[in-house]
Formats: C-alpha cells, structure tokens, sequence
C-alpha cells in the first residue's frame, strides 16, 4: 500500500484532548458520592466544557481530509491566487506540515521552493514531517525547508519570484508589530514578483486598527494590491465564520513595485 502524507490541521489535537479530558474529570466528580455542592459545582463546570468540545471537535472535522477538508481548500484557493509563470523561486513563510507549499510545488512543476517555520514545541509540525509528505508526494528535489522565524528571514534581499503564506504572521511571537513582520517578507521578495498572504489580518488584537494595517500594508512597495475577506472567495460554513476562527481572515494579494 502506498504510503499517504500525513497534513495537520491548523487546530492542536493536544488542545482537544485536554478540553475533553477535563470535561470528564467533571463528569466523574458530578457523578461521585461526595459533598452536594460540590457536585452541583462539578455538574454545572460540564456545560461550558462540553460546549467547548464541541465547537473544537466540530471545526477539527471541518478542516479535516475525513471531514470537509477546507484547509486543503484554502490552500489550493491560495495557489489559484498566485499570478506567476512558475520560472524562480517560491518562498511559504510558516510551512507547517508542508500542505501548502507541496500543492504550490504540483502548480508550478519548474519553480524552486523553500519552506520556513519555526516548528515550536507546542505545535504537531516538524521538519522532518515536511520533508517526509514531499518525499511521498515525489517533490521533495525541488523543496528545501529551513527553521526560521518569519520576523528574521535567513535570506538576502530580493532573493525570491513569489511568496506564500497562510495564517502564520498572527503567530510570530518574537515580534509584535505585525507590519514589521509583513515588511520583512516583503524585503526577501524581488521587485515585480507577486505575493499572496492568508491570515486573521480583521483581528485589531492582534494586526490593530484594519484600515490602518492596510493602508501600511500597501504602503509597503506593492503594487496591485488588494485586500478580500475569506468568505467571499470560499463559502466557508458558519462556524468557520466565528472571528474565533477564520471570520478575520483575509487574502492579501499583490506584487512588489519595480
């Protein structure tokens, strides 16, 4: 039998199991002859975790291969994206378990490609997973992955045609301006080559005021740009709507000024 790739989805297993784990423990207490209140106590902690479980069981599975597989259909939307004849070189900031870039490496047959990521203990990614599915998905030859972190790329500049990236800049820890971080992967991008980036970019926690963000964003020699929430390009279910989830996700979509 053939062996298959092995992509993770953007949820921790790890996360779901402990939710579920302390759902349980709750329910055993609720259960046990012991003090009423505390029972009671123990009876009404179930609810909020078992809501919990569900929505994150629920949005697991809707990103799942077994369930509705929108993550590998955000990917393909994002190659689909990408306006570049495949001649150069491909660079995905944060490649996680290497989805993205290998369905990148099936578009453009003649392109070279690298994948970064940090592969933080806290996350089920790892290089050595990256390296294993683009060797099963015959690719491998034309993908180096790097560690690194998307707020200090270990590349000169202009060194890349075309830049990737879905839902990683929300993730860099070492650098809490996010346009700094932007900026940075503009730097490694040759002048005229095209980007497309994926990420939570309407959550003002995190990238601050939207327009504000934007307005830097394409201030930041490009040309072409422009800006288009998720869910008028994928018709993503509602409770992918949750600005929990990817209701703050918008693609930005252009090219490097000459």
């Amino acid at each position: 039998m053939k062996e298959k790739p092995v992509y993770k989805t953007w949820l921790r297993t790890n996360k779901i199991v402990v939710f579920f784990a302390v759902g349980i423990i709750f329910f055993i207490i609720a259960l046990c002859p012991i003090n009423i209140y505390l029972r009671i106590l123990a009876g009404l902690s179930v609810m909020p975790f078992a809501y919990i479980d569900y929505i994150l069981l629920y949005t697991y599975y809707q990103f799942a291969p077994f369930g509705k597989n929108f993550q590998s259909a955000i990917h393909d939307l994002i190659v689909a994206k990408v306006n570049w004849n495949g001649n150069g070189k491909l660079l995905d900031i944060g490649t996680g378990s290497a989805s993205l870039i290998i369905k990148a490496a099936k578009a453009f047959p003649e392109a070279a490609l690298t994948g970064i990521d940090y592969w933080g203990n806290n996350w089920e990614y790892s290089k050595n997973l990256c390296e294993t599915n683009a060797k099963i998905e015959a690719v491998s030859n034309r993908i180096e992955f790097i560690k690194a972190s998307a707020s200090q790329l270990p590349f000169p500049d202009c060194e890349f045609d075309a830049l990737i990236s879905c839902l990683t800049f929300h993730e860099v820890k070492d650098e809490k301006n996010k346009t700094t971080v932007l900026n940075e992967a503009y730097r490694v991008l040759k002048p005229g080559g095209v980007f497309v980036f994926l990420d939570l970019f309407m959550d003002t926690e995190i990238f601050g005021d939207y327009n504000t963000f934007l307005n830097e964003a394409r201030s930041l020699c490009t040309s072409g740009f422009e800006a288009v929430e998720l869910d008028t390009l994928l018709k993503l279910p509602g409770i992918l709507k949750n600005k929990k989830s990817l209701g703050n996700a918008v693609l930005l979509i252009g090219k490097k000024s000459l």
